[in-house]
């Protein structure tokens, strides 16, 4: 959550105002996922340059301390033989899985040829399994401050392919494969067919996408940051008739034919087609996830590799040091089953791409679920055991809500290290133990301690196994003192470990943490050096936070221009704050008429600071016909939210 804001429309004197800006944050040190009430007890401790290790971890997890990561099971088929509540890492919401043990340290990708002869080519066939990743049990080499976003981001190189004939279609399938350490099937493959449609197509498909006025900016499922995506198809139907013309022939010569000999699934039908586009201050990231309602998913290139840097990754192990990126031409198809580990993050540039999301067969398509989840589920697989626990914890894809059933699950999962089980396990501890009720009911007779505990545990061993998403919710158990001692140390420590990882929102809270000196000496120009890194990103409040310390000169030089530039990009993405501040932008440069017009949508909106503006707005005259009892329609919708100003505004009419 963003801190609470200091700002408002400040009234000078009888019938005279002028404009003010929203302030990113308090001066006093606060977190931004803490209540007020919390800030009346901070301490600031200072932060060692490594998290605290502690010999004396056993039993209850109070100390304030963690253990240095401990190795993990070897990989391959071999399960890690680990206690079911020390096993390796997890997940931090939504369908983003993984496995793997602890401690995995950089990667060396390789590719191999294989032939998919399993159902959703979770199992490869022919050549030697193409291990990425080293021996987790290999100490980690230390890396400096920022290698990950300043290294160059690693190519995957396709080294085997064998040619191929699809109907009428004649070319090349590229292979490859990475190795699965947590699950009984030992190996994920995917493949890359080059120019699968030709160039003319291509290109009437990318400029239809960049033409269409259909991209959504609802709050994704996950990190709750805009998409910035729309579904030409959706559900089994097309939706864009334009794209419809352009495609429909190509998807039932080409891309089906393929994908059901492939995968030996003749009734493999089309679910879902979706467009994504990243653009400079939009979204440019989606974190490391499996594709849970597809059994296969083929992306489609449709902007020039050359222009941009990043793109789609495939990523094995639980750390981003394993994190390699395909290089895809317009027309390429990179197709990979449910069980491939991948993300995108795009660093410059333009990228569009257009995803097929294909489930086994039609009646699945139309009752919106994943029967081959619970196939492999019945068999012990790990990502299928944490997919279907994800369904019956929310309710998706067939499954009713049953919170103990998916506890059940994501603890089998877990057992095996599977990192994104035991994050998720630690997410409904806290969860449970924080709010009570139900929740806290249907996990049995346990405490409020006892399910903060058991969430810290959990947390802990997917944290302590490298996977940034958990050492993220770990630093925020240590924050608010959550399972443990509220430390603000090591809660920096961790956080930092994150932010490190490339986890977007952690290099914001990186900022947060630099800026109001919380658990660290506070450092302006350290702070502004990871809001710059989350806003490069495309997150919105880090986005909105950079634009306010350009315009006011902290921890960067003074800079106007940049300081619109960021708040228009975190306006983009809906960030009301920089809505308004932007307005309050071109009501000091005379621009009042613009200003007033981006206040009413805001005020329509609820936005209280929006509300008051607009009512001086007509209380004055500026940028709207001066009319007194619209002014106190609007100062009346403030003020009964607390707004100060709006109070003295209306005292003033006589209101």
């Amino acid at each position: 959550m963003a801190p609470p804001l200091v700002s408002y429309y400040e009234l000078v004197g009888p019938w005279n105002f002028h404009f003010d800006f929203l302030a990113p944050g308090p001066r006093q040190p606060r977190w931004p996922w803490e209540s007020k009430e919390d800030c009346e007890h901070l301490e600031t401790f200072e932060a060692p340059t490594e998290p605290v290790s502690s010999s004396a971890t056993s039993g209850l997890l109070l100390a304030g301390g963690y253990p240095e990561a401990s190795p993990a099971a070897a990989a391959g088929s071999g399960a890690a033989k680990q206690d079911a509540r020390k096993g390796s890492a997890g997940l931090a919401r939504g369908f983003l899985n993984r496995t793997g043990g602890g401690g995995a340290s950089a990667a060396k990708p390789h590719a191999d040829s294989a032939e998919a002869s399993s159902a959703g080519g979770s199992k490869c066939s022919k050549g030697p399994t193409a291990t990425v990743g080293s021996n987790p049990s290999t100490k980690k080499k230390k890396l400096p401050s920022g290698y990950h976003w300043t290294t160059p981001p690693q190519r995957y190189e396709f080294t085997t392919q064998r040619e191929v004939k699809v109907e009428e279609w004649q070319g090349v399938e590229q292979m490859g494969k990475v190795q699965k350490r947590s699950a009984k099937l030992s190996a994920s493959c995917f493949y890359r067919l080059p120019g699968l449609l030709p160039a003319e197509q291509v290109e009437s498909i990318l400029a239809h996408c960049k033409q269409s006025s259909a991209y959504k900016i609802d709050d994704d499922s996950v990190d709750k940051t805009p998409t910035f995506e729309y579904y030409p198809f959706r559900d089994g139907e097309w939706v864009d008739q334009k794209m419809r013309s352009i495609m429909e022939s190509s998807v039932e010569s080409r891309v089906l034919p393929y994908i059901r000999e492939r995968y030996d699934c003749r009734f493999c039908a089309l679910s879902d087609i979706l467009v994504r586009r990243y653009l400079p201050g939009e979204r440019r990231t989606h974190a490391v996830h499996f594709d849970g309602h597809a059994f296969v998913t083929a992306v489609l290139g449709l902007s020039s590799a050359d222009e941009y840097e990043g793109g789609l990754y495939l990523q094995p192990e639980p750390d981003v040091a394993s994190r390699t990126f395909f290089r895809i031409e317009p027309g390429d198809l990179v197709v990979h089953s449910f069980d491939l580990q991948h993300g995108v993050h795009v660093w410059k540039g333009v990228r569009y791409s257009l995803i097929f999301w294909i489930k086994d067969s039609l009646q699945a398509v139309r009752e919106h679920t994943t029967p081959w989840y619970q196939r492999l589920a019945d068999e012990g697989d790990p990502d299928a055991l944490y997919n279907v626990a994800q369904n019956y914890e929310h309710g998706t894809f067939g499954k009713p809500v049953d919170l103990p059933k998916a506890v059940a699950l994501y603890e089998r999962s877990a057992a095996t290290g599977h990192h994104f089980a035991q994050n998720n396990l630690g997410l409904i501890y806290r969860r449970a133990g924080e709010s009570g009720g139900a929740d806290a009911a249907s996990l049995g007779r346990l405490s409020k301690f006892d399910l903060l505990q058991k969430s810290v545990e959990w947390l802990k061993a997917a944290a302590e196994g490298g996977f940034a998403m958990a050492q993220k919710n770990l630093a925020l158990a240590y924050a608010n003192g959550q399972g443990v001692r509220k430390d603000d140390s090591q809660a920096v420590a961790w956080m930092r470990r994150a932010a490190e990882q490339l986890e977007v929102e952690a290099a914001y809270m990186m900022g947060e943490m630099y800026r109001q000196g919380r658990g660290v000496p506070s450092d302006a120009s350290e702070a502004a050096k990871w809001y710059e890194r989350s806003a490069e990103c495309g997150f919105p409040k880090a986005q909105y936070t950079l634009g306010m310390l350009y315009l006011e000169g902290t921890g960067l030089v003074r800079d106007a221009k940049k300081a619109e530039l960021w708040l228009r990009f975190a306006s983009r993405q809906g960030s009301a704050e920089a809505k308004n501040n932007l307005a309050t932008l071109h009501a000091q440069s005379g621009e009042v008429d613009q200003a007033a017009e981006i206040w009413a949508e805001l005020a329509r909106g609820g936005e209280v600071n929006a509300q008051c503006n607009l009512g001086m707005c007509y209380m004055r005259g500026a940028g709207r016909d001066q009319d007194l009892q619209e002014a106190s329609r609007w100062l009346s919708k403030a003020a009964a939210q607390g707004h100060q100003m709006a109070s003295q505004a209306l005292a003033q009419l006589g209101v």
